[in-house]
C-alpha cells in the first residue's frame, strides 16, 4: 500500500507556549502599518515580565536591526506578550521578511536564535495610539544574490512513497509539522491532526523524522524552519 503526500497551511497548535519551537523561547510579529509609515512590531515570549531583542528586517535590497529594549510582557504563561512598537525605515525599504536575532529576558544573559525566517503578512493594521516610533539601523545591502532569491522555503526532496501496511478500508488523512535543521532533517515532530489510527499516525511522524528535506535558504544560505505534511491513507 502506497501512501500520498500534499503540503497544507495549518494553524500553530496550542502547547504549553504558544508559540513553541526548538529554535527559539521568543518569537517576533511585524506587520506593515497601513498609512505606509513604518512597521508594527511585537514580542512574544514563553517567560518572563520584560524582553529586549533585535528583530532583523529584510527587504529585497536590505537588510536592518530594530532594537526592542525594556518591553512589558503581559499576559497568560502559554500567550505572553509585548504591545506593539512602532519601527520606522527609510521610506523606499519594502521589508519582506523578518527574524529574532536575539533576545534577554528580565535583564539576564542575551540568546541568540538561528535565523528562522518568517514572510511578512500580506494584511496591514493600523499604527497603535501615542506610540514613539524607534528608528531602525541599517544592517547591510544585500547585493546580488547567486541564488536568486531573499528567501526560499523548505521543501520535500524526490519522493516520499512508501509501504505503509494495511489499516482498513477507509480514507484517512494525518496532518504533522516537521521542524527541520539547517542539513534538512527533521529535529522535532509534532501532530497537528490525527487520522484517528495510531499506526497511520506514527508512520507519518516518523517517515518525517528520517526525510530529509531541502532545507530553507535564506541570502542563499541554508536555514532552520519548519513545513507541514499531510499524509492521506488511500485503500
Amino acid at each position: 500500500m502506497l501512501a500520498s503526500l500534499a503540503f497544507v497551511a495549518a494553524a500553530s497548535p496550542t502547547t504549553v507556549w504558544k508559540y513553541d519551537n526548538p529554535f527559539c523561547g521568543a518569537v517576533a510579529r511585524v506587520a506593515a502599518l497601513a498609512d505606509g509609515s513604518g512597521y508594527a512590531v511585537a514580542l512574544n515570549a514563553s517567560a518572563g515580565n520584560t524582553v529586549d531583542a533585535h528583530v532583523t528586517l529584510v527587504g529585497t535590497t536590505d537588510a536592518y536591526d530594530a532594537y526592542l529594549t525594556g518591553q512589558s510582557l503581559v499576559g497568560t504563561p502559554d500567550d505572553r506578550e509585548t504591545a506593539a512598537v512602532v519601527v520606522k525605515l527609510p521610506t523606499t525599504a519594502k521589508i519582506e521578511y523578518f527574524f529574532l536575532d536575539s533576545y534577554t529576558i528580565d535583564g539576564g544573559k542575551s540568546v541568540g536564535c538561528p535565523s528562522y525566517v518568517f514572510e511578512l503578512p500580506a494584511n496591514t493594521v493600523n499604527a497603535p495610539p501615542d506610540v514613539p516610533g524607534i528608528a531602525a539601523q541599517h544592517l547591510q545591502a544585500l547585493g546580488s544574490l547567486s541564488c536568486g532569491h531573499v528567501y526560499t522555503p523548505a521543501e520535500m526532496h524526490g519522493q516520499f512513497q512508501s509501504a505503509i501496511g494495511d489499516y482498513g478500508n477507509k480514507r484517512l488523512t494525518v496532518l504533522a509539522r516537521a521542524y527541520i535543521d539547517s542539513n534538512g532533517y527533521s529535529i522535532r515532530e509534532q501532530l497537528l491532526q490525527s487520522s484517528g489510527v495510531q499506526g497511520v499516525d506514527q508512520y507519518e511522524i516518523g517517515a518525517i523524522h528520517v526525510h530529509q528535506f531541502t532545507p530553507a535558504k535564506f541570502l542563499c544560505t541554508p536555514v532552520v524552519s519548519t513545513i507541514d505534511v499531510e499524509l492521506h491513507y488511500d485503500p
